[in-house]
C-alpha cells in the first residue's frame, strides 16, 4: 500500500490518507445507524405491541360498556355516565393490572378532568388515601402533553417519556363514543434505566460522530489547503531561484520551514561553490595569461627602449627645427606604450606586497585628497559614512591605493554628465567592507561575469586591466571584491578586507 501511494501524487497522497483517518468513525456512524438503531426499534417495537394489546382491550370493553349502557354523548358526561365509565374501566383494567407487574393502567375523562390508574411501574408498599392522590395529580402531569396529543388528534400514540434514568413507554389511546372523545386509555411500562442509557449514549455518540466527522474533514480541508499553498510556494520560490540565483525562499513554519530552510541553505552552498569555482577559474586564466603578458611585455620593453635611445640621440645631433616635433611626439607614444608595459607587467608578475597595520578610513581619506578635484571637475557629489573606530588591518597601501583609485575612476566615468558617489565602510562580523555607490547607468546582465576579466572593457580607450589588477591585488591580501548591486540607477561595488589576514609584517608605518 505504502510502495503503491508512493509513486502517486501529492494530492492523491493526501486524500488516501484523509480517507484512512475518517474511516472508522463512519464505520462506526454506519453501525450505529443499520444495527444499534435497529436493534432499539425493534425493542420498542415490542413493547408497544404487548401495551397496545391491553390498551386496545381496555378501549374494546369500554366501548362494549357504553353501548349496552345507551350512554348517549351530547354536551357534558353526566355523573351516572362517569360511574359507569370507571366501573367498567375498573372491572377490565385491574386482571390486566395484576396479571401484568410493572405496568400501569390509566384512564383520563377530559370532561371532568377525573384519572383513573391501576397498577404501578414500581413495587411499592401500600400507600394511604392522601398518598395517593398525590401519586394521582404526578401521573397526570408525567401523562399531560400524551393526553393533550391524543385529544387534540383523536388517534394512538406511543412515545418514551419521564427524565434519564427513569423513563417509561406510554402508549395512549382514545375512547370515542358516537364519534366524539369521552376518556383516554393508556398504559405504560418503565423502560430499564440500562436501555435508556444505551439511548442516550447512542444519541450522544451521533452527535459526537458528527460532529468529529464534520471537524475531521474541515480540519483536513485545512490541512490541504495549506500544505498545497506551501507546496506550490516551494515550486514558485524554486522555478524563481532558477531564473535569479539571489532569490529566496520565504521562512515556514514546522517541517515545512525546515525544507525551506534547507532548500535556502543549498542554494547559499551552491551560489558559494559556483563563485569559488568562477575565482579558480579566473586565478587559472589570470595565470596562465600573466606568464603571457610577462614575455610580451619583456620582449617589447627592450625595443621601445632602443627607440627611445635613438630618437634621444637623433635630437642631439640633428637640430632641425621639424625634427624636434616630431621627436617629441614619438618620445610620448613610446611613454605611453611604457606605461601600458608597466601595467602588463604589474598584471602578470604583481610583486609581493609590503604591509603594515592601516586605518582604512585615513587611507580613503588620503586617496580621495587627490580625487577629489576629479570628482569635482565632472560634477559629482561626494558623500561619505565612513564608520569610526574601524580596527587596524594589515596591507599594502599604495597597492590599496591603486585598488581605491580604479573603483573611483570607474564610477566617475559611469556617471556621464555628474551624479553622485557615496564611499561608506562598515564593520562586519570578520570583514571591513568598503562599498563605493555610485548613481551611474548600471552594468549590464551580460556583462557582469566579464568585469574582472583581463583586457575586458566597455569603454573605447580603456584597458581592461583595472579591476583586473583590483580583483589581483585584493586576492593577495584574501579579501573579495564584487559587484554587490547594480541596477539603471547605479552600481555598488564591494570590497571586503579581513580583520586578521596572515601578511607577514616586512616594513612600513602605521597609516
Amino acid at each position: 500500500m505504502l510502495r503503491i501511494l508512493k509513486n502517486k501524487s501529492f494530492a492523491t497522497q493526501i486524500m488516501v490518507t484523509v480517507a484512512a483517518i475518517l474511516l472508522i468513525p463512519i464505520l462506526v456512524m454506519t453501525y450505529d445507524i443499520f444495527f444499534s438503531g435497529a436493534k432499539d426499534e425493534m425493542l420498542l417495537k415490542t413493547k408497544e405491541e404487548r401495551l397496545g394489546t391491553m390498551v386496545n382491550a381496555t378501549v374494546q370493553g369500554l366501548s362494549e360498556v357504553l353501548d349496552r349502557s345507551n350512554v348517549e354523548v351530547n354536551s357534558h358526561l353526566t355523573t351516572m355516565d362517569i360511574s359507569i365509565i370507571s366501573n367498567a374501566f375498573d372491572v377490565i383494567a385491574k386482571p390486566l393490572a395484576d396479571g401484568n407487574p410493572g405496568v400501569r393502567l390509566g384512564l383520563y375523562i377530559p370532561d371532568t378532568n377525573d384519572l383513573y390508574v391501576y397498577g404501578f411501574l414500581h413495587q411499592y408498599r401500600p400507600q394511604t388515601p392522601e398518598e395517593m392522590k398525590a401519586r394521582e395529580y404526578r401521573i397526570l402531569d408525567e401523562a399531560s402533553s400524551g393526553l393533550v396529543a391524543v385529544n387534540a388528534t383523536k388517534k394512538p400514540l406511543s412515545r418514551i417519556a419521564g427524565s434519564l434514568g427513569n423513563q417509561a413507554f406510554e402508549y395512549l389511546m382514545p375512547v370515542m363514543q358516537q364519534g366524539n372523545l369521552i376518556a383516554i386509555a393508556w398504559a405504560d411500562e418503565q423502560v430499564h434505566p440500562v436501555f435508556a442509557q444505551s439511548r442516550q449514549f447512542s444519541l450522544i455518540t451521533r452527535i459526537l460522530t458528527l460532529v468529529g466527522l464534520i471537524f475531521g474533514l474541515g480540519a483536513a480541508l485545512y490541512v490541504i489547503h495549506n500544505l498545497a499553498a506551501e507546496v506550490q510556494m516551494i515550486k514558485n520560490g524554486i522555478l524563481g531561484m532558477e531564473e535569479d540565483s539571489d532569490k529566496r525562499l520565504p521562512v515556514m513554519p514546522g517541517e515545512i520551514g525546515e525544507v525551506v530552510q534547507a532548500i535556502n541553505n543549498m542554494a547559499d552552498n551552491l551560489k558559494k561553490k559556483k563563485r569559488l569555482e568562477e575565482e579558480l577559474m579566473r586565478s587559472e586564466r589570470l595565470v596562465a595569461l600573466g606568464r603571457l603578458v610577462t614575455g610580451v611585455a619583456h620582449e617589447l620593453r627592450n625595443p621601445l627602449a632602443i627607440v627611445k635611445a635613438t630618437v634621444q640621440v637623433m635630437e642631439g645631433e640633428f637640430k632641425e627645427e621639424g625634427l624636434k616635433e616630431y621627436s617629441k611626439v614619438i618620445c610620448e607614444q613610446i611613454d605611453r606604450g611604457n606605461n601600458v608595459i608597466k601595467e602588463l607587467l604589474d598584471f602578470g608578475r604583481p610583486s609581493k606586497p609590503i604591509v603594515s597595520p592601516t586605518e582604512l578610513n585615513r587611507l580613503l581619506e588620503s586617496v580621495l585628497t587627490f580625487t577629489y578635484p576629479m570628482l569635482r571637475q565632472n560634477n559629482i557629489e561626494l558623500e561619505k559614512r565612513f564608520e569610526s573606530n574601524l580596527p587596524l588591518v594589515n596591507i599594502d597601501m599604495d597597492r590599496m591605493k591603486q585598488v581605491f583609485v580604479n573603483l573611483i575612476l570607474n564610477a566617475t566615468q559611469a556617471m556621464h554628465g555628474g551624479g553622485k558617489l557615496i564611499i561608506e565602510s562598515i564593520i562586519k562580523e570578520e570583514d571591513i567592507e568598503i562599498n563605493f555607490i555610485d548613481s551611474g547607468s548600471g552594468i549590464e546582465v551580460n556583462d557582469l561575469p566579464r568585469v574582472f576579466d583581463p583586457f575586458y572593457t566597455t569603454r573605447d580607450d580603456g584597458s581592461g586591466l583595472g579591476l583586473s589588477i583590483s580583483y589581483q591585488i585584493i586576492h593577495m591580501h584574501m579579501g573579495k571584491i564584487w559587484v554587490s548591486e547594480t541596477s539603471p540607477k547605479g552600481t555598488t561595488m564591494t570590497v571586503s578586507i579581513p580583520k586578521s589576514n596572515r601578511f607577514p609584517l616586512r616594513t612600513g608605518l602605521p597609516l
